[in-house]
């Protein structure tokens, strides 16, 4: 059971790290969230939540749970619901009278693994390369098409975190990171084919 409250620095709660596993309670540091404000659990792979008896309420997709100071009915929590922990007070004017707002994100191994959408994306990207390449001259020797990044000469695949410029090359973005945060910022230029571009430039659309 995941409980969720206020933060309180009586609770004398140790700092744990974020790999380790612990069963003290969530805490925010916000005055509209009660000491015993609501509970998550997890049963054969559907998550549910529960009001526990808080006073300004618990909220799912805007629908408040149960009255105050009533423990409310489990209700069913999916990936991309809304979850809303009180209700601003003195028009959240200040951090400590806001409400605590979470959306909830489950099951999304699939974002990691190779699937429909990333393959086609990354299709896309080598077509719009290949593309680029094309109408460079053929005795251009930076215009040659290539799958790898020319950094690290590894390939360049799906699920992957890329970066391209606007002369159409990609790399790994850890492997062009220094050079994109380099001193000549936002001015880019292409270790390619030394092109350079302003990377804070206005995103155009094309014209007709």
């Amino acid at each position: 059971v995941i409980r969720v409250g206020r933060y309180s620095e009586r609770d004398n709660i140790p700092d744990i790290p974020a790999n380790i596993p612990s069963s003290a309670a969530v805490g925010f540091k916000s005055k509209v969230v009660s000491r015993r404000h609501c509970e998550f659990w997890c049963t054969d792979g559907q998550w549910w939540i529960k009001d526990v008896k808080s006073s300004s309420g618990t909220f799912l997709n805007h629908i408040r749970l149960s009255q105050p100071g009533v423990e409310s009915k489990p209700y069913k929590v999916g990936d991309g619901d809304v979850v809303q922990l009180g209700i601003d007070f003195r028009g959240g004017e200040e951090m400590i009278f806001r409400c605590v707002k979470i959306r909830i994100e489950c099951n999304r191994n699939w974002q990691k693994r190779l699937n429909n959408f990333n393959k086609s994306t990354h299709k896309r990207l080598r077509n719009l390369a290949q593309g680029s390449s094309a109408s460079k001259s053929k005795d251009d020797p930076s215009s040659t098409q290539s799958t790898e990044c020319s950094i690290c000469l590894g390939s360049i695949r799906p699920c992957q975190a890329l970066f391209v410029a606007p002369c159409s090359h990609v790399w790994h973005f850890k492997c062009i990171r220094q050079v994109i945060n380099g001193p000549t910022f936002p001015q880019f230029l292409c270790p390619n084919c030394r092109m350079v571009n302003d990377l804070d430039a206005e995103v155009s659309e094309p014209e007709d």
